[in-house]
């Protein structure tokens, strides 16, 4: 469901293409976080310094041919990366701890790292080479003459950044060392950030949309508001970002849901209005398009999609912990004025852990994070007890506004060609008192593969894992075409239905899966109504967390004390989930759950017919 929402060309900003000259301040009038006092916030920035200290002694790794091939030759990436990112890391701690101190004492360290990275041939990491304009199918870096137009992805977009960082804190100090360091930095960074991104279409930029959108356009913004001193150039760069950015809320749904999951919403509207302030302060404050709804129920959407503490509800590609930057969300609710947003932000800004990875290319909210002062024991935010998002066909019910009390139900339809899908149409979660109850398991490492045909051989990916009844061993399977449909959804009575069997391939025979699920006070039910046009093989599942213990009237008792009951003409398994058994062992039980294994409770029944109600209480 799309929005067709142009925020910046409806506001005015954008005519012909192009924005207006009086929405364009020049550099010699930029000043970045003019909305700020420059008072640092000393905890964190302390926190920085002691991470740039165990940098002082760390050696320069090269990075040999062979790594940049390796990619090519056996789709392994992390070797090659592990390396790269680190050298970036060791960048934005260093400059912090520099700018923060200003001793003198990271400098020489500094500047040996940046002029690697300054070296390296291509800044586009190999896994992305299809990004490549010149030369898509190469298998090593070949940007050597200056007229061709290199590549532009994540990565290489976020150092741009990071080298701006750089330049924003010490140029002063870099000058005086040699003035060609700051000038290499910007010439570099327009050589594969600004021009590309301006002359160049890329399929981020032009197909489908997500969070590569926004995540590449913050950081050429930061980048060229740093370090552009050209006017029609700057001009030029705010122009592409708000036409690429109203391609991005022209395909956003209306109601602000995130298609590719909570954790991707810090790298997909969190980064949007990371755009959103770094283009206020390139025009001085004139371009502002925070009063635009799908702007705010953006934002709202990670609220609403919090479970308790750090929980999240984690359909498609995320964990259930998710440290989202609570700072970042505070000003984002204040500025499109969101009292929840903002009182959210703030509590999660109290809990966050301060020593947190920070990416090193988000250096805009970075910046901005090192001059607000996060508050201690802020009190819990009451949250709303009933949402629903059409767009998704996500129903979050709460038993009490308190999310650290009582029964918690969230369930989603939608369909399985989804931003990071996983295939779930139908999946649901249960907490009980902010404690995870029945999951949706979580994801585990990225590789080739798992962008790939191999996807869904991974069980975490696959329906009956996701609590999604199976019919004859048959799961649901992926692409857009496979989806619920007649969702209904009633908030006064907290209670969701929708039909499921179109998420299923036609030769399962299905001819009806209706599912319903309702809170009411302190019991959550389930209902799945389903009939097959033969006989065949029904398999109601339910991931849960800790080994169900069997009671004497046949329940089960599940976490938090939580009864689970079923009709006992159905035949009860409980199976363990471990990954041993399973051909990918990159899934980690206990940094997700605090556990060495899930457990799957099925319900089995051989019918045409089969209804099947089960309640949490």
């Amino acid at each position: 469901m799309k929005s067709n929402v142009m925020v910046f060309y409806k506001n005015g900003y954008l005519k012909r293409g192009m924005v207006p000259e009086e929405n364009v301040l020049p550099f010699e009038k930029f000043k970045l976080l003019s909305d700020l006092t420059p008072e640092w916030d000393t905890e964190l920035c302390e926190s920085y310094v002691k991470k740039a200290e165990k940098y002082l002694n760390e050696e320069l790794t090269i990075l040999p041919l062979s790594l940049y091939r390796e990619y090519s030759k056996t789709r392994v990436r992390s070797n090659f990366e592990k390396y790269h990112h680190k050298r970036r890391d060791i960048i934005f701690y260093l400059t912090i701890a520099e700018a923060y101190e200003r001793k003198g004492r990271f400098l020489e360290k500094l500047v040996d790292f940046v002029w690697a990275v300054l070296e390296e041939t291509e800044w586009v990491i190999p896994a992305h080479y299809y990004h490549s304009l010149s030369n898509p199918l190469k298998t090593m870096p070949d940007n050597y003459k200056e007229e061709d137009v290199p590549g532009l992805d994540l990565y290489s977009a976020n150092c741009c950044a990071t080298l701006a960082l750089v330049r924003y804190f010490l140029s002063d100090e870099l000058d005086k060392i040699s003035p060609v360091i700051c000038k290499r930095i910007d010439h570099q960074i327009y050589l594969r950030g600004i021009r590309p991104f301006i002359v160049a279409t890329f399929g981020w930029s032009s197909g489908h949309i997500n969070n590569w959108l926004t995540n590449i356009t913050q950081s050429i913004l930061f980048a060229c508001a740093i370090t552009v001193r050209d006017f029609d150039t700057r001009r030029r760069v705010m122009s592409r970002a708000m036409s690429f950015l109203d391609y991005y809320t022209s395909y956003y749904p209306l109601d602000g849901c995130c298609d590719e999951g909570p954790a991707y919403w810090g790298a997909a509207p969190a980064n949007l209005f990371d755009c959103l302030e770094i283009l206020e302060d390139m025009s001085g404050g004139t371009i502002n398009v925070y009063h635009e709804p799908i702007i705010r129920n953006m934002g709202e959407y990670i609220a609403n999609f919090n479970i308790d503490g750090k929980y999240y509800i984690n359909f498609a590609d995320a964990h259930p912990v998710i440290d989202h930057d609570g700072k970042e969300i505070m000003r984002y609710g204040k500025k499109c004025g969101s009292e929840a947003m903002y009182s959210f932000g703030k509590m999660i800004a109290s809990i966050e852990d301060i020593d947190r990875y920070r990416f090193f290319g988000h250096c805009g909210k970075n910046i901005r994070n090192l001059f607000i002062k996060r508050e201690k024991d802020v009190p819990k935010v009451k949250a709303n007890v009933a949402v629903w998002y059409d767009s998704l066909k996500v129903a979050i019910f709460r038993e009490n506004p308190d999310t650290s009390k009582g029964l918690f139900l969230a369930t989603k339809g939608g369909n399985n060609g989804e931003a990071h899908n996983h295939n779930d149409v139908g999946c649901l979660v249960i907490y009980k008192n902010g404690k995870p109850v029945i999951v949706d398991p979580a994801l585990g490492s990225y590789n080739h593969d798992y962008f790939g045909a191999a996807r869904y051989g991974r069980w975490y990916t696959q329906a009956g894992y996701h609590s999604v009844p199976t019919v004859d061993g048959k799961d649901e399977v992926g692409g857009a075409k496979y989806s619920s449909s007649d969702e209904v959804c009633d908030l006064e009575e907290k209670v969701v239905k929708m039909e499921l069997k179109g998420a299923f391939p036609e030769d399962a025979g299905i001819l009806k899966m209706e599912r319903t699920c309702k809170l009411d006070g302190g019991v959550a039910t389930v209902t799945d109504d389903i009939a097959l046009d033969h006989e065949g093989d029904i398999q109601f599942n339910f991931l849960t967390v800790d080994e169900p213990i069997a009671n004497a009237d046949g329940s089960l008792t599940l976490k938090e004390g939580v009864i689970f009951r079923y009709d006992p003409a159905l035949k009860l398994v409980i199976e363990k989930v471990e990954n041993k058994w399973l051909p990918y062992e990159d899934l980690s039980f206990k940094s997700n759950w605090g556990t060495e294994c899930l457990w799957r409770i099925t319900l089995r029944a051989r019918t045409k017919e089969q209804k099947c109600t089960v309640t949490f209480e």
